[in-house]
């Protein structure tokens, strides 16, 4: 395929409520999607990025930046130097740095040009990643944060829609002094729900520390997510050898390289995988194999996408599956967090999604929706001398 040009669009969403963690409120979701146009077809991506920058992931703004001044260059350069031609979804990620704005890009990239290769054949994603009969539908988990005022009633409540919804895995967003009640207060409710807890790095490698945490045994919880920083291994795997409850690892799951490294320090019992952090689908896969390997079962995490970004992700997570027993991935509807998703979602029955098996990876940005919102477009021609 012949490279046209590659917009970039921007576009305000807002949270249905305020998403709070230990690391921070999430207020409003920002959205970049990468739009990649060729003579033959063209395809959508979504960055993962949000409107603030953690500890291990960059701001919107920044990647945004870097879209511009080295991504949307470096695909066209590419595409000059194969006269005009397109690279392959399976090459993008190699014109991008290691940074973790890169690795942000190099998922958002692949996927615009994976959904374009994939419409021009009209073929889905789970064709192209080989989903088998019995993966084509999988159980949805869901995340509920820190209530503002650290409310009760209202965790309950989101908790309560949330498996009305038929999350069958609930995430808790946890933080020093907002963790043993509001779980025992969940699990009384909800006495057969698979429940874990993401501290986000908050805690510390202190014995007082570890046994807070270990009280969730009495609750039942699957496991602690993150409960330390994320760049020391060696105290993570330190800790999780004093933790009665098994230790997962998100943030600090940067790179392939990264997870094998965490890995081989025997720092986790489960791993949280986000292609947005990763550096995309085929990243992704190589994480989990060596996940698969070390017999730490996965699930595939996310960003609070909207429906094109989660529509990735819910077939990457039925490959997984297929490849290697894992937990339920984080892949209810967007529509249950965002105010509005501008592309839809497969709708989610009995707690259960199907993949979607149109052509394409998802369902691309509704134009209507996008002019409503006002969304902000940036045009880059590709240029041929």
């Amino acid at each position: 395929m012949r490279l046209t040009g590659v917009e970039l669009v921007r576009v305000e969403l807002a949270f249905s409520n305020e998403i709070g963690t230990a690391a921070g409120v999430h207020r409003a979701r920002p959205v970049l999607y990468v739009r990649v146009v060729a003579d033959e077809s063209e395809g959508w991506g979504e960055c993962a990025a949000l409107g603030d920058a953690t500890s291990v992931d960059p701001a919107l703004d920044e990647v945004e930046a870097l879209a511009v001044d080295r991504a949307v260059p470096r695909l066209c350069g590419a595409s000059t130097a194969r006269n005009g031609q397109l690279p392959r979804a399976a090459e993008v990620p190699q014109l991008f740095g290691s940074s973790p704005a890169d690795r942000m890009l190099a998922a958002a990239f692949e996927m615009a040009v994976s959904d374009a290769e994939l419409r021009a054949v009209d073929r889905p994603l789970s064709a192209s990643l080989g989903i088998e009969t019995g993966f084509e539908a999988l159980p949805v988990g869901a995340v509920v944060g820190i209530p503002a005022g650290r409310d009760l009633d209202i965790l309950l409540k989101e908790v309560g829609g949330a498996v009305a919804a038929g999350a069958t895995r609930l995430r808790m967003k946890i933080e020093p002094g907002w963790e043993l009640e509001p779980v025992r207060r969940v699990r009384s409710a909800h006495p057969e729900l698979v429940i874990q807890v993401d501290a986000n790095g908050s805690f510390r490698d202190t014995d007082e520390d570890v046994a807070v945490l270990a009280a969730l045994a009495d609750s039942g919880v699957l496991c602690v997510e993150q409960p330390l920083p994320p760049a020391d291994l060696v105290a993570l795997a330190r800790f999780a050898r004093k933790l009665p409850v098994p230790v997962c690892l998100d943030e600090s799951l940067t790179t392939p390289r990264r997870v094998v490294d965490a890995l081989r320090n025997k720092a986790c019992a489960m791993a949280c995988l986000k292609p947005g952090r990763l550096g995309g689908v085929r990243a992704t896969r190589s994480a989990h194999a060596a996940c698969a390997e070390a017999g730490v079962p996965a699930f595939v995490g996310g960003f609070f996408e909207t429906g094109l970004g989660r529509a990735s992700n819910l077939a990457l997570a039925a490959r997984l599956s297929q490849d290697a027993t894992g937990l339920v991935s984080d892949l209810g509807d967007p529509a249950g967090y965002l105010s509005i998703d501008p592309c839809g979602y497969p709708p989610v029955v009995d707690g259960w999604v199907r993949v979607p098996d149109q052509p394409g990876v998802g369902r691309a940005p509704d134009a209507g929706v996008l002019d409503r919102l006002e969304a902000r477009r940036r045009w880059f021609p590709a240029t041929y001398t």
